[in-house]
């Protein structure tokens, strides 16, 4: 493939970009990533930087008018989907559109297509007020959720286990939600699981699953991943039909997409799904296990470029997680990581680390492959304990 006369611009320059940028750069492309100022490690790795606000739909779409791409992507963010979609759209390029892309990120829109299209999914009402989310609580057998129908990263997400905790999780939500818009759905029990979907000619052809590693609920942010999953060949078996009438229903395309699902008893069901990669270096994890550079193969697709994939995983089983901390600080020391495991510490001694809005701090990645797949996850978490058990921070 011939990548050298071919345009590709990146939305984001952050730290989860970097491999996205790389693999654009080591191809070939003419990359321009697109980022406000600031500093982001991927600002000066592409071909050109394009100081551009990435969620700033119209403001994008005149920036790809000068710059007239083959293709737009991103990865691991969901700030500028709408932002792609929309280029994709005018611009006539490979991708989802805008209309979907926005049905990713407005919970409603997405709730109301999938169950449109008979998708197992939890059962949901928007609510404009306290007593409405009361009423669908009381209606429950067990426990509900209420979540903003329009924010990412969990943020204002909380289980309600007891009506008396409805008027604070109801304001939360509202609070994060730009708009003001309220969901309430049924509480979901059992083991969150996700897949990589990679999508081509509105068709999926290959259907990744992977296990999860996940903050407490009711957020479940993820903090790592594992592939294959255990249980891969029953749950292939169960999902891959619902991953074809979501992907259907939402319009995904030519892109690699992100889905989640919890394992419930009454079988699989989607929480929900994008129009991206998933982050939490899922790329790496899942290109792993199948042989492949998921970065380099979403911007084929991205390109519009026929491909040859294969039909079966030809790399190792792997895992990956984040090293997070439970607090900021100048750091002082940390342990040397075990020489078997892939890493990345994203600071050095004497660097601040910064917790963000949850009081978490990530300090780096580790990743861990073997041909052993039943030993990965046991001791990749271990030597995560070991390493964030060991850090110290410098005296304030």
């Amino acid at each position: 493939m011939d990548f050298s006369n071919k345009k590709l611009m990146i939305l984001g320059a952050g730290r989860h970009q970097v491999p996205l940028i790389q693999a654009a750069v080591d191809l070939g492309a003419e990359t321009h990533v697109c980022s406000i100022q600031g500093d982001y490690p991927g600002i000066g790795l592409g071909s050109y930087f394009h100081d551009v606000d990435v969620s700033d739909m119209d403001a994008v779409l005149q920036l790809a008018r000068s710059i007239l791409p083959d293709g737009i992507i991103t990865t691991a963010t969901d700030v500028c989907l709408r932002s792609i979609g929309l280029v994709v759209d005018v611009l006539n390029l490979s991708g989802s559109g805008l209309e979907a892309s926005s049905s990713c990120l407005d919970k409603v829109l997405m709730k109301k297509k999938l169950m449109d299209a008979r998708v197992p999914t939890a059962q949901y009402q928007v609510v404009d007020d306290v007593e409405s989310a009361v009423e669908f609580f009381n209606q429950q057998s067990s426990f509900c959720v209420l979540k903003p129908a329009d924010s990412s990263g969990s943020r204002g997400v909380s289980k309600v286990t007891e009506q008396t905790e409805i008027p604070d999780a109801f304001r939360s939500a509202q609070n994060f939600s730009r708009r003001g818009v309220v969901l309430i759905e049924e509480w979901l029990e059992g083991e969150e699981f996700g897949a990589q979907a990679v999508v081509r000619n509105n068709r999926c052809e290959i259907l990744v699953v992977h296990s999860d590693v996940t903050t407490a609920p009711p957020r479940r942010i993820p903090i790592g991943h594992g592939c294959p999953h255990e249980d891969e060949v029953e749950l292939l078996s169960e999902i891959r039909s619902m991953v074809d009438d979501a992907i259907g229903s939402i319009g995904i395309n030519n892109t690699i997409s992100n889905i989640d699902f919890i394992m419930t008893e009454d079988g699989p069901k989607i929480i929900e799904l994008t129009c991206r990669m998933g982050g939490t270096r899922l790329p790496e994890v899942c290109g792993t296990y199948w042989g492949i550079n998921f970065y380099a193969l979403a911007i084929q697709l991205a390109l519009d470029f026929n491909i040859n994939l294969p039909s079966s995983p030809q790399g190792k089983p792997n895992a990956a997680h984040n090293l997070i901390l439970s607090q900021s600080g100048v750091l002082k020391s940390v342990d040397n990581i075990n020489q078997e495991f892939v890493h990345e510490i994203y600071y050095n001694n004497g660097d601040y680390v910064a917790a963000n809005a949850a009081q978490q701090a990530e300090l780096g990645y580790i990743q861990l492959i073997r041909d052993d797949a039943s030993s990965i996850m046991p001791d990749l978490l271990k030597e995560v304990k070991r390493i964030t058990d060991s850090v110290t921070f410098m005296e304030e």
